[in-house]
């Protein structure tokens, strides 16, 4: 019945289709239509008959029919003869741009023994890593190949971006990631230059907004503070107590500190960081671009963590923030700073070596685990060390 029901849907489809087709076809024309005209006609033709057959041809063969040399060498002929006629490449091939470059390449070096023995491009990648990388994909669903290369070179290992996205396609993932905007020219050149504020709102289980003030270091992309509000405004008074606690905790001051025009960040905060001799800078209005790094921040906490819980309250929001703060500062790698953490490149910690693949087998991973196994962090110990501890 279903199936009846689909060739019927079918039938009627391609019927209109036809009609429409064969009545635009009557309309009336010259005698002697233009040749552009025509021969576009005919490709229309043509590759109406070859996606048929291509579709055909998969149905009885299985998603990827093997195609004969004979077919790839019309197709190669076509491609080379069509040089720099892009429209017609993109449309009128029955094979991608790509996969007929590869074809042709192929055909040029020919079929002579000593290429084909002669071995060419890197070595191939151990079972080991190749399972490491799908480890590091499965239980973080949300890491894209970049990422996973931060956290490997962190970890001593050396892998490129395309193979780990090579890797991930065989094993069925997607490798698609981000990639970060280039905020160089709003970042500062030294540790605690200049600090950026902003305020995101959190909404409970209860159905209340709650306010969170995040402070991070333009330079080391610390979070130096990640405190909740309970409400839907923090003013400037408590603004300003929670920014002194923060650089009391941290025993650390900043020069400058850059945030925007929210009435938080007036009266007695502007005061107070007079007298502190702290420089204050305010970005434009309508452009938060030039606060990014504090906007990316808090797209990481939402990301990492916040999509993923409902908080009932202020306390149970400020114990998640301080977990994500200290996975943030001590375990993520952070690409902006070359996949270091964020505490490492404020120490200038020198970042771990490339190790081989022997002194790899001879190390355990170990999984450390914050806001109840939401965020994952990683390392490679010696079994040695590790038995002592």
């Amino acid at each position: 019945m279903i199936s009846l029901v689909f060739r019927t849907v079918q039938f009627i489809t391609y019927h209109l289709l036809i009609s429409l087709v064969d009545r635009i076809s009557r309309l009336p024309r010259g005698s002697n239509p233009p040749e552009v005209m025509r021969l576009l006609r005919e490709n229309i033709a043509l590759k109406a008959q070859v996606r048929a057959l291509v579709l055909e041809l998969k149905a009885d063969r299985g998603s990827r029919p093997r195609v004969s040399m004979r077919t790839r060498a019309a197709q190669v002929f076509a491609y080379l003869l069509t040089r720099g006629d892009s429209a017609f490449q993109n449309y009128y091939l029955s094979a991608s741009r790509t996969t007929l470059a590869k074809w042709a390449t192929r055909f040029r070096r020919g079929p002579w023994p000593w290429r084909r023995s002669k071995r060419m491009g890197r070595p191939p990648l151990s079972q080991e890593v190749k399972d490491l990388i799908i480890k590091l994909k499965t239980e973080n669903g949300g890491w894209g190949a970049c990422r996973i290369k931060d956290e490997l070179r962190r970890m001593g290992i050396k892998v490129s971006e395309p193979t780990i996205q090579k890797v991930l396609r065989e094993a069925g993932f997607s490798p698609r990631g981000g990639h970060p905007f280039n905020l160089d020219r709003f970042r500062s050149k030294a540790k605690d230059a200049i600090w950026a504020l902003d305020y995101f709102f959190v909404r409970s289980a209860r159905g209340t907004w709650l306010n969170v003030l995040l402070v991070v270091d333009l330079y080391t992309r610390e979070l130096i503070e990640l405190r909740a509000y309970d409400g839907w405004e923090a003013d400037s008074i408590w603004t300003i107590r929670t920014f002194n606690e923060a650089m009391h905790r941290e025993g650390r001051k900043p020069e400058s500190v850059v945030h925007d025009h929210g009435t938080s960040f007036l009266g007695q905060f502007e005061r107070q960081l007079r007298v502190l001799e702290i420089e204050r800078r305010r970005t434009p209005v309508a452009l938060p671009f030039v606060n990014g790094i504090a906007e990316r921040s808090i797209k990481s906490v939402r990301l990492e963590m916040l999509n993923h819980v409902r908080v009932k309250g202020v306390e149970e929001l400020q114990w998640y923030l301080d977990e994500y703060r200290t996975y943030f500062n001590e375990y993520r790698a952070n690409q902006a700073i070359g996949g270091n953490t964020p505490s490492g490149f404020g120490r200038d910690s020198p970042g771990a070596e490339v190790i081989s693949l022997d002194e790899v087998r001879q190390k355990r991973l170990v999984q450390r685990s914050f806001a109840h196994g939401i965020l994952n962090a990683y390392e490679l110990v010696d079994e040695q060390t590790d038995a002592a501890a």
